[in-house]
């Protein structure tokens, strides 16, 4: 039987969702909450490309280097 997409991508899939979900969160808190808004936003998008490469392709890299 052949694994679905779900299967195949889950290692994955669901940190980098969880990733989004909270950098969104912060990203909304910050514009709500935050005297000037526009420089919170614009930092907390920024580090999305880090925030997912640390979380989610850093373990996945360093888990397929320990099964070679």
């Amino acid at each position: 039987m052949n694994p679905t997409a779900f299967q195949v991508h889950k290692p994955w899939a669901i940190p980098a969702a969880l990733v989004l979900v909270v950098t969104g969160l912060a990203d909304c808190a910050a514009a709500w909450f935050a005297p000037r808004p526009v420089l919170w936003c614009t930092l907390i998008a920024s580090t999305l490309p880090m925030t997912l490469f640390f979380f989610v392709a850093f373990p996945i890299l360093r888990q397929e280097s320990r099964k070679s």
